[in-house]
């Protein structure tokens, strides 16, 4: 009786399962990757440095029980008349970021960020004698930057009461992404509006 001999394996079949198994594990890491860089969130705001009101604040609420542990600014509402918060602004991903500046807020139309502006004051300020006109910046990695947003008031709507304690801000990384983020605020801006 004979015993069965196995066929013999051509080499250039190995070789291509081995090629074609390094490709598959390859493409699955540059998927994951891709994934993983298209949520990449790096700007945070909270503990990332000092912030403060522009003129026109009508109180500053220090933290209460069940505030978050948020201060709250309620500004004096004139019509037409915005209000200004400066913020830091802190990049704590592994990536160079460019802020490119508000994305559309969502949110009520009674209080919503319209805009930034910079300022050339070494710390969180939004006196009007310091602010600029927003220019797109780079932040690197672990950089921070002292912004202002600036809060469209509005108390022709029946409202009593609204705040804000995040804006959504426009930002690109690596040359090829572009993302809208909601950045948390140290702060909440609350708009009070008498009947």
């Amino acid at each position: 009786m004979h015993a069965a001999t196995a066929p013999e394996r051509h080499p250039l079949r190995l070789a291509g399962l081995v090629a074609g198994g390094v490709v598959l594990v390859v493409a699955l890491a540059a998927a994951v990757l891709f994934l993983w860089l298209r949520t990449y969130a790096p700007l945070s705001s909270v503990g990332a440095g000092s912030f403060a009101p522009g003129p026109g604040l009508a109180a500053d609420v220090e933290p209460v029980t069940g505030s978050g542990g948020k201060p709250v600014f309620i500004p004096v509402y004139r019509q037409g008349r915005p209000f200004d918060t400066a913020f830091t602004i802190h990049n704590t991903g592994r990536f160079a970021v460019d802020v490119i500046g508000l994305a559309a807020q969502q949110g009520t139309p009674q209080l919503h960020a319209v805009g930034l502006l910079a300022t050339d004051s070494p710390a969180a300020n939004a006196d009007p004698e310091h602010l600029h006109p927003f220019e797109r910046f780079r932040l690197n990695r672990g950089d921070n930057a002292i912004v202002v947003a600036r809060w469209r008031l509005d108390c022709s709507k029946r409202t009593s009461e609204v705040f804000a304690d995040a804006l959504l801000l426009r930002y690109s990384y690596l040359s090829m992404f572009t993302r809208t983020e909601r950045v948390e605020l140290p702060f909440a801006v609350t708009l009070r509006c008498s009947r």
